[in-house]
Order: C-alpha cells, then structure tokens, then sequence
C-alpha cells in the first residue's frame, strides 16, 4: 500500500469517530492500531470505552490496520503513533527496525486454527490452502506452530494464503476459497456457530506475548510525557480487566456479539493469559528471540533490551501503586 493509500485508510476511519470524541476537551490525540477486533485486544478496547485514557489526557482513537503496515505506518510515515501487535513488533525489532514494545498484557497466544467438518485428520489438510492475517506476524506464527504440532511440513503441505481481517478470514472460509484460517478469539466461537471445529489452539503449542503497548523508538525519545499518559491508561485498564469480571463479560458480550455464556467463558481463558504488571519473563522474551532466530532474518547482534522497554510502565506501575496524600 502505497503512502497516500494508507493516509485515506486511516483518514477513513476518523469518519466513524463520534463528533463527541473528535470535539472534546483539548488534550493529546494519538492512533493506535491492530489488524483486527479480537479478544486479545479487549483490555485495550475496554479501557478506550471506559475513558481511561482520556481520564490520562489522550483522546486515543483506534483503527484496523493490517500489522506489517502498521510497523511501517510507526517507523516510516509516522501517520501511526501506536499499535496494540507486540508479537509482529517484536519480530520487526528483531530485524532491526527502531520499533520499541512498552508492555504486554496477554502472555500466551489467544489463536485457534479453523477448518470445515470435512477436514477430519492432518491428512486432510495436506495440500489445503490455510488463511492468515499477515505474513510474519503473531497470526502466522501460531499458524506455522499448529501445523507442525499437526505432524505436518509448515514449509511445504500447506499455502499460506494472506487475507487480512479476521471477518474477511472467514468469509473466505464459508465461500470455501480456503479450506482452514487462523482465527484469533472470539472469531473461533462465531465460527464454530457457522458449523467449521476448532482443530488446534495455537496457546498449546506457541507462547508468544501477544499484544501490548508499541511505538516507535523516535516516539519514546520525543514525547516520553505523551507515552506515560498511554501506559497509566494501560495500566488501569489491565486491572479493570482482573477485576470487573461482570462488567468485561458484558462488554465482550456487546463488542464481540457473544451470548453471555461464551462471554463468560472467553473472560475466563482472557484472565488466565493477563500479565500482572503489563510484563512478562526475561525467559519467555528471550526464547522469543530464540524461535525468531531459528525462523531467519533477526539481526545478528540485536538484544532483548533494544525491542523491549519496560523502564516507563514500571515507572507508571509504581507511581499508581503511591497512596494518595
């Protein structure tokens, strides 16, 4: 996608946005973006719907953009300011790209590879077409680990075949133009409702911390005050999350068409992946890197420390944990 295509996606997208939002109280204005509405990103969507952000002093406004043009969107044209993908970001900070992950607030992968009744066995998928959102991103990764888990050859018995958006993922599944996808939550509940199974959950094969706050390294270094207004938004959103068990359901419910029951549920496996400070392990980042480097195309001498930055959400964890005087 070419610089003045993006801009119109974008510009798109601000049509949608309530006058109320776009004409409010003065205060920093920022674009945040993920490649699609998941359950991975409801702490980000609740926190949004709750005002927590604004409450910090940043009209957040959030956008479906494809990961790979997200990364591009931060780091080149910076029409981007955020993006929610630390999965497709780490691998972009491995490469070398000054792209830098703030936090994390889910550590496993929330992603369930989706086929009709009549793919029985891994020897049915064979030779099947099989949809992501993006190549090289969190999507594709849990793709490639699911048919391996499957006893399958990732490189060679299956195409990968890049659509996008989950809904678009699926439409192309119920017109039978690929014949599996990887879907992240909900999409694998309105899935199973369309009659496809559930023939793998990724999180059983693949930790990769999935989603968190990202922006570029030139962000971080001019407008650290703009990015710790995000991460106290984040913050507060991560423990609405923990403990608004009734609230979140009925949000989901709501945002993801769900009855309350599968909303129930999908909180249910949501808190079980939730960090508890907006961090995960040394360990698990740097078997990240690890996995990435047996993939190809991590740059030789990167370090854990130069995609990941914690520094600034461990300095907001601490300043929201000081009693009030």
């Amino acid at each position: 996608m070419q610089k003045s295509q993006l801009s119109l996606a974008l510009a798109a997208g601000l049509f949608l946005a309530p006058a109320s939002e776009l004409l409010g109280q003065a205060m920093d204005k920022a674009l945040i973006t993920h490649q699609s509405e998941s359950i991975g990103i409801a702490p980000l969507m609740y926190g949004i719907e709750r005002g927590f952000y604004r409450r910090e002093g940043v009209d957040l406004q959030f956008r479906i953009l494809r990961s790979d043009l997200a990364v591009s969107a931060i780091v080149g044209s910076r029409e981007v300011d955020y993006m929610y993908g630390a999965g497709t970001a780490f691998r972009a900070g491995a490469k070398g790209l000054p792209i830098r992950i703030l936090s994390h607030d889910i550590k496993s992968v929330l992603h369930y590879l989706m086929v009709p009744p009549s793919i029985q066995s891994a020897k049915d998928l064979k030779g099947k077409k099989v949809a992501v959102g993006s190549l090289g991103g969190t999507n594709m990764a849990a793709a490639r680990a699911s048919i391996e888990a499957l006893g399958l050859d990732a490189d060679k018995d299956v195409t990968y075949i890049v659509i996008g958006a989950a809904s678009i993922r699926m439409a192309a599944m119920e017109t039978g133009s690929v014949q599996a996808s990887m879907m992240p939550a909900p999409w694998n509940a309105r899935m199973k409702q369309k009659g496809f199974k559930e023939m793998m959950f990724a999180g059983d094969v693949i930790s990769d911390p999935l989603n968190g706050i990202v922006t570029s390294k030139e962000k971080l270094d001019k407008n650290p005050e703009q990015v710790k207004k995000v991460l106290r938004g984040f913050l507060r959103a991560l423990k609405a999350v923990r403990t608004e068990k009734r609230d979140v359901s009925e949000f989901m419910a709501a945002k993801y068409s769900l009855d309350v029951k599968t909303a129930e549920d999908v909180y249910g496996t949501l808190i079980q992946t939730l960090t508890e400070d907006g961090t995960v392990s040394d360990q698990l980042l740097q078997e990240q890197l690890d996995q990435f480097r047996k993939e190809g195309g991590v740059k030789k001498d990167v370090v854990i420390g130069e995609i990941v930055d914690y520094r600034l959400v461990r300095e907001m964890g601490r300043e929201l944990a000081r009693p009030i005087p």
